[in-house]
């Protein structure tokens, strides 16, 4: 009988043997349903082979059969699901780190040039507020507040239908799509005279960017494997703060145009940065790799564009049926409405969910009021945008050394309690900080706090590894990320005029906040090692042929259901 390996489940997956190992590459190499990414490796390392493992066809000269001639891709991807069907790995080791090389060229370097134009255009506010806007608008900070709410309401509105429509369209058309739709709102914010406009162009703003970042995680997700995910994610959310770093830098020389013909310095600053995420919109039009193409992109030859897709389903099957296999794919009200209602209860994704809508509030909050505290403590407007820069590359740091550790050893749910650790003893130094002490001293409090690992990446990928299922992968991604801007609109509204300056009943909240997240965190863990070991138990009582017929379909349970699944921790 194959059985998983005795001994509870670790925080990575379990280990299985060499049987076990085998019939999942055979599985694989069949198609054969959805079935864990976990019970690839004998060593837990899901889809990674070992030295001795690879390289069952050394790249060579071949002469390519005459039925495939002119289509050399799909003789390629014939020769490696064979090759796999048989329990080989038909690429070296040298061959994939050049195809993970390639990927991480073509793929990350343009999706995270995606994620600094959606980052410029909804956080460039922040700079603008440094300046006389508010003044020149007859706007309050309570004013201010509305239109923040007002972005992140539409903005999470929208994540659901633009994620289908990601999904419908195929996201190397849905992304440029809405990238130039928001580029051309955020430059015509350089006409709001009042109130009413900048409330209609921060809803606006929010309504064309909804759903990118979770579709962008998910068109990623599409090109790595699940331990490979973390850090390049972390890439993604680390050009957030190099974002801060560059927008700061570029504020400081734009808001310096004072009566530079007929527009103010915060109306060149919008005017401009709205000007150039229009253009990388339409540049990613054209740019933007698509796993719905064999050739995925020039840089990939046709045997390593195969090499691409099938390392990948190797290691999560599930994502077979990601790759723009359902682009265009049509589904009733009725199927859409249970994918949706299935993922919101998703009784394993919701514990995830709630942590993201709780861990990143306290972080939130302050980068919110940031600019306006350093306006308090008497910065002037050049002082204040580039004091964001220490705090965006301690972040940088931080975020990228965390993602990595966590798909190093494979552990999500540590990093996340470490990085609300990081964050709580700086609340208890800002909350009881004297009146009278050096701004330099609450400067620093607000630079540590928004210095921290970030671990939204983290999170991420911990929602995707632990998904299962393309759909709902893809819809999971949306709520998730609803549920983080659930998070930022309430964070938009803990700092209060009334508790100005200082804001000490808004930091009592963001403390009780951060000790949830902890907790939250813990209990997640033991969750999902509590499941594990129940599947193993009951897994082990099967017989061979039973395991057997149980991947072949013969139980209809499907996702993060299947008895075969382990969660990643």
């Amino acid at each position: 009988m194959v059985t998983p390996a005795s001994g509870s489940m670790s925080d990575s997956g379990s280990s299985y043997d060499d049987k076990t190992t085998l019939a999942a590459e055979e599985e694989i190499g069949d198609g054969i349903g959805e079935t864990s990414a976990l019970l690839i490796d004998k060593n837990g390392k899901s889809g990674t082979a070992t030295k001795n493992e690879y390289g069952a066809f050394k790249e060579k000269d071949t002469q390519i059969p005459e039925e495939f001639e002119g289509n050399e891709y799909q003789y390629h991807a014939a020769e490696i699901e064979a090759a796999l069907a048989n329990g080989q790995i038909p690429w070296t080791a040298d061959e994939e780190r050049t195809v993970l090389r390639k990927t991480d060229l073509r793929v990350m370097i343009l999706a995270c040039v995606m994620f600094f134009s959606l980052d410029l255009d909804r956080s460039n506010i922040q700079q603008v507020v440094s300046s006389d806007f508010l003044l020149d608008t007859n706007m309050s900070t309570n004013d201010y507040n509305v239109g923040q709410s007002l972005f992140l309401i539409f903005f999470l509105s929208l994540e659901v239908p633009s994620q289908l429509m990601n999904k419908r369209f195929g996201p190397d058309r849905w992304l440029p799509t809405i990238m130039c739709a928001w580029g051309i709102v955020s430059t015509i914010q350089v006409l709001i005279t009042a109130r009413p406009f900048f409330f209609f162009t921060r809803a606006a703003l929010g309504f064309c960017e909804g759903g990118f970042v979770s579709g962008l995680a998910f068109y990623v997700s599409s090109f790595y494997k699940s331990d490979e995910l973390s850090i390049r994610l972390s890439w993604i959310w680390a050009t957030q703060a190099g974002t801060n770093v560059i927008s700061a830098l570029l504020a400081s020389a734009i808001l310096l145009m004072q009566d530079v013909g007929s527009l103010k310095n915060w109306q060149w600053l919008l005017l401009l940065e709205g000007l150039l995420t229009t253009g990388i919109g339409i540049a990613t039009f054209f740019l933007i790799p698509s796993l719905r193409t064999p050739g995925i992109a020039s840089i990939f030859t046709p045997r390593e564009a195969a090499i691409l897709r099938a390392r990948v389903e190797r290691d999560d099957p599930s994502k077979k049926n990601q790759s723009n296999k359902d682009v265009g794919k049509r589904q009733s009200v009725k199927q859409i409405a249970g994918s949706i209602f299935g993922a919101l209860t998703d009784k394993y994704l919701v514990p995830i969910f709630l942590l993201g809508y709780i861990s990143f509030i306290p972080s939130v909050t302050m980068r919110y009021y940031f600019p306006i505290n350093m306006r308090y403590l008497m910065f002037d407007t050049t002082t204040i945008n580039l004091l964001i820069i220490p705090y965006a590359a301690v972040n940088i740091f931080w975020t990228t050394t965390f993602s990595r550790l966590s798909d190093r050893y494979r552990t999500k749910w540590l990093f996340v309690v470490l990085a609300a650790l990081w964050v709580f003893p700086n609340l208890i130094f800002l909350q009881y900080l004297p009146y009278s002490a050096n701004r330099w001293w609450r400067f620093a409090s607000y630079t540590w706090v928004l210095g921290y690992p970030y671990c939204q990446p983290i999170l991420v990928s911990w929602v995707s590894a632990n998904s299962n299922d393309p759909d709902r992968r893809a819809l999971a991604q949306s709520i998730y990320n609803i549920s983080v801007q659930l998070g930022n609109l309430t964070a938009a509204n803990i700092y209060m005029e009334s508790d100005a300056p200082y804001y000490h009943r808004g930091n009592y909240i963001l403390l009780a906040l951060n000790l949830t997240s902890m907790v939250l965190a813990i209990s997640i863990r033991t969750y999902f090692a509590r499941e594990n070991n129940r599947r193993d138990k009951i897994w082990s009582k099967m017989t061979e042929l039973e395991q057997l017929e149980y991947r072949n379909g013969a139980v209809k349970e499907k996702g993060n259901n299947r008895l075969d699944f382990r969660f990643r921790i």
